[in-house]
């Protein structure tokens, strides 16, 4: 059987030394495919009930790290409710991390939040309030990224850049109502808990597809900001930010500096005096 304590102990003093401490609600992004790597060949994992030991050390070390004053969040987003296709809130996978997969499928320990689109694992205090919340508006003040940024919440980000997983970037855009998304509906089949099926709409703040954009991954543009930390642990780089300090940074960016720390726009230059860029939905 794998032993993985003095490994995943090293994880909790950095996870410490990066100031998450218990009763904290941590927002927890993640590409797990190096880890496994270097798992797989550090414990000679061969077998799945190994590997599954692994995953459990890893939630595990998480949950005591924030302690049962704590939140976790997952993210478990997927976008083929935007196609049309339908969703159940027990067996639709997310696009978002195998991690996040993992517990959905294996940890009964936490629960799935209602969003069909933008749903998250969660577990710990505010698990029954963050479940109960029947936002419609992906990224709205009643989402659990309002709940984040209200809240305080701080994001781990286990070998993924901010740029990579900029959600949080896309609640702010819709707080300030950027001229370069507007508000679209999606409707499609949703399956609950019960497992009762019935035809929902939901909606997303969503980028005008005629401009042309990229996510800014180079974390360099966080430099003496006071808003990104970054360590090693295990060979993996561990990306961290408090959403009190990302909060204003991006507000910063997307309305006094066109945006420049978060997106490369191509054919495209933001114009707020016009409001949203989509001839139907223009808001003055």
């Amino acid at each position: 059987m794998l032993n993985t304590d003095k490994e995943f102990a090293e994880l909790k003093s950095v996870l410490h030394n990066l100031g998450i401490i218990e009763g904290d609600i941590l927002y927890v992004a993640s590409d797990i495919t190096r880890l496994m790597y270097h798992a797989t060949h550090q414990y000679k994992i061969e077998t799945l009930e190994e590997y599954e030991k692994y995953m459990s050390d890893l939630v595990n070390t998480l949950q005591d790290v924030v302690g049962a004053k704590g939140t976790l969040l997952l993210p478990v987003f997927t976008w083929e409710f935007c196609r049309g296709n339908a969703f159940s809130i027990k067996t639709s996978k997310g696009s978002t991390g195998a991690l996040n997969n993992w517990v959905l499928k294996k940890r009964t320990d936490f629960q799935r939040t209602q969003h069909p689109i933008y749903s998250f694992m969660v577990w710990g205090k505010d698990s029954d309030l963050l479940v109960a919340m029947q936002n419609k508006d992906s990224w709205a003040e009643d989402s659990p990224f309002g709940y984040c940024r209200k809240n305080h919440a701080k994001m781990l980000m286990i070998d993924v850049v901010p740029g990579k997983c900029s959600t949080f970037l896309h609640y702010v855009e819709e707080y300030l109502k950027v001229p370069w998304r507007y508000m679209k509906d999606f409707v499609a089949d949703y399956t609950d808990v019960n497992g009762h099926t019935n035809r929902r709409k939901y909606s997303m703040f969503v980028r005008d597809l005629d401009i042309e954009s990229k996510l800014v991954l180079d974390t360099a543009v966080f430099n003496g900001k006071n808003v990104l930390n970054h360590v090693k642990w295990a060979e993996i780089d561990l990306w961290f930010m408090e959403f009190s300090k990302a909060f204003p940074f991006y507000m910063d960016d997307l309305r006094n500096n066109n945006a420049k720390s978060c997106y490369h726009f191509e054919n495209y230059t933001p114009d707020w005096s016009r409001g949203q860029t989509h001839p139907d939905f223009i808001i003055a």
